[in-house]
């Protein structure tokens, strides 16, 4: 615990939202705790750690990183137990923050299960302790606030929704501000007593503020109509649960106490909704257009354009052979807007539908070679990060990187917890031996040592330390994919990842399918290098064997997992789901459905990214995406997106 004696919380320069957000949670601590987003030397922890002058006497509470799971909640006395050979409870950080706040700097960074556990411990307003052979119950009443850097990796959507409120902090982008903040900074440095005094009225005058609000608070009355108000702002915001509208309330209530009311105002409501909301958001799907649906004017308006655009390049630029013409949707029936006359087919005419990328070249059977075409990279495509989803699957790997957490048997990563001793071990934890063997030391010849250690009391470490991941690119390289640009995206998309892939220092593989089949252009490899170049060679032109693609992916993954039966592989599947080309069965929109389910069977995390982009779309690439168990994102919403989020399938 401590007080804070450094950089004053009012004299931060902007930065009042966030400042907002902090008075809310140290008013009321049922609001849900607070977390402080934003990029490294935006203030988020001055912010933070200058709070704890405002709530005095309440002192500040921090959680390091590297907390074990005796720190946090608390272990056996082993001073005592040694001395009178009986078990004591030792408070750890959850029970000394009660009626003060804690504060966890970087809680992207901590232990998931930990993080999880501290807002449990919030939310149930006690800690019950079951460990080293005795139970215990404290209360946990305290302030949470927290900061992140999401740079270095989010956190998930269900911890996400455990906090109540949110802001994000960004850079002081005017001059006048960050001449400011430099004159600021630098009176501080040169006297941090005289500084802290010139703000000591202000600091006075928070604190006055956060105490009268508190003790306002219990009187704080919500009407039904503002209620009303809370259940149809989280309803328009599409908020998953029923956490936001009790959160939304409680900041409501706190902003109320702060302007002096004992009522709640919808203007209350409306400014708490920028703290509650934000992070719990969600966007309906994409509406998929019915067949006997009008496209609206201006969709009109540029899908002519476009194909005026399309039409005016050379015909073999376009596609191949297999145009998107001649798919079908998986129903059987023809592709809507197609031209039905068939003497037009048989003279070679050209058919084009409403929605038709290119004209309609010549069928396979005509004896015409295949045209081909390389497109280039986009490099400024706008590719979020990857994340893996984290969970605990108990599972022990070897091998280096800088990406998935993950349990190791070696003599690296970061020591965890202890556990029992199953068969020999060379890495002992020493403090959880000594806690086993210290209520018998009073029962035991320890024959002139100190101690008295008996097999039965070793413990061994249990280590965590970040891996690679092996991702393997499935891409779809038809010739649909070479119109408007597609293949230019995809190409931009999937460079950014094997970008991110060298720095998180994972392995990679890639498959292209196209006309008849599926090759692996890549197997799986460090060399991000070769992977490039893979990428930049890439042709487009051909039908689109979806099924063979699947089952090539399949086969690769499983042939690597045969290698390490421990493997942690991605399956990256970019297409439009427009498959012409079947296998073994007929059908190849049910063959790839199908073998999209032995994919998740097979317990691989996919991603699909959908880049069918005409006016009516067949939605192929969605259901594949259910099939699988995959997280789906459309290339075009991709640009949207600040995460991919990865789910595992279990």
């Amino acid at each position: 615990m401590e007080h804070w004696n450094g950089y004053p919380f009012a004299a931060i320069v902007g930065q009042d939202e966030a400042k907002r957000a902090v008075l809310i949670a140290l008013v009321n601590p049922e609001a849900g705790g607070l977390l402080v987003s934003g990029c490294k030397g935006t203030a988020k922890t001055t912010l933070v750690r200058g709070a704890a002058e405002l709530a005095a006497p309440c002192r500040l509470v921090n959680v390091p990183l590297n907390v074990t799971e005796d720190m946090l909640f608390g272990t056996i006395d082993l001073e005592y137990a040694v001395q009178e050979g009986k078990r004591r409870f030792e408070p750890g950080l959850l029970a000394r923050c009660d009626g003060n706040i804690l504060y966890i700097d970087e809680a992207n960074l901590l232990r998931q299960e930990l993080l999880t556990s501290v807002l449990d411990a919030r939310l149930n307003g006690c800690n019950h302790v079951e460990r080293d052979g005795f139970s215990y119950t404290h209360a946990t009443d305290f302030v949470l606030l927290a900061t992140m850097n999401p740079e270095e990796g989010t956190l998930p959507q269900h911890i996400l929704d455990r906090f109540g409120l949110y802001v994000d902090v960004q850079n002081v982008t005017e001059r006048s501000g960050r001449v400011e903040i430099m004159h600021r900074c630098l009176a501080y440095e040169q006297d941090k007593a005289a500084f802290r005094a010139a703000y000591a009225g202000a600091t006075e005058t928070l604190r006055r503020q956060v105490q009268q609000a508190r003790a306002l608070l219990p009187s704080v009355q919500v009407s039904e109509t503002m209620m009303a108000l809370s259940a149809e702002m989280c309803g328009r915001a599409l908020c998953a649960g029923h956490r936001a509208d009790l959160y939304l309330l409680e900041a409501a209530r706190s902003l109320a106490a702060l302007a002096g009311r004992n009522y709640v105002l919808p203007k209350d409501v409306e400014e708490a909704a920028v703290f509650v909301l934000p992070h719990r958001m969600r966007q309906l799907p994409p509406k998929v257009p019915r067949e006997s649906e009008e496209p609206p004017p201006e969709n009109e308006t540029s899908a002519e354009e476009e194909n005026g655009k399309e039409q005016e390049q050379p015909q073999e630029e376009d596609e191949s052979p297999d145009s998107p013409g001649e798919e079908q949707p998986h129903d059987g029936a023809d592709t809507p807007g197609m031209a039905e006359s068939p003497e037009g087919a048989e003279n070679g005419e050209e058919q084009t539908n409403g929605t038709s990328e290119t004209p309609q070249p010549p069928s396979e059977g005509d004896g015409m070679a295949p045209e081909e075409r390389i497109s280039g990279i986009g490099r400024n495509f706008p590719m979020p990060a990857l994340e893996l989803e984290a969970w605990a699957d108990h599972l022990i790997r070897r091998g280096s990187g800088k990406r998935s957490l993950t349990r190791t048997d070696l003599k690296q990563g970061r020591y965890v917890r202890a556990a029992l001793v199953s068969g020999k071990t060379d890495d002992i934890a020493f403090d959880a031996t000594l806690r086993a063997a210290a209520p018998y030391q009073r029962f035991r010849k320890k024959d002139g040592k100190a101690l008295s250690i008996y097999v039965e009391d070793i413990r061994q470490k249990v280590r965590e330390k970040r891996i690679g991941t092996t991702f393997l690119f499935d891409v779809d390289a038809s010739g649909s994919m070479g119109a408007r640009e597609r293949m230019t995206a995809v190409k931009g998309a999937i460079f950014q990842l094997l970008e991110e892939a060298y720095q998180k220092r994972d392995r990679v593989g890639m498959i292209a399918f196209r006309r008849d089949k599926a090759d692996l252009l890549l197997p799986v490899t460090r060399s991000i290098e070769l992977a490039k170049k893979c990428l930049e060679t890439l042709p487009t032109g051909g039908r689109t064997p979806l099924p063979q693609a699947l089952e090539k992916a399949l086969m690769t993954l499983e042939l690597e997992r045969r290698k390490d039966k421990h493997l942690d592989a991605v399956l990256i599947l970019v297409t439009d789901g427009r498959t012409n080309r079947a296998g073994k069965d007929g059908d190849p929109v049910a063959e790839a459905l199908a073998l999209g389910a032995k994919i998740r069977q097979a317990r691989i995390p996919s991603v699909v990214i959908d880049t069918e982009q005409d006016f009516v779309k067949l939605g192929i690439a969605r259901e594949l995406a259910a099939a699988m168990g995959a997280a789906y994102y459309t290339l075009k919403g991709l640009t949207q997106e600040k995460i991919i989020r990865v789910v595992r399938n279990r």
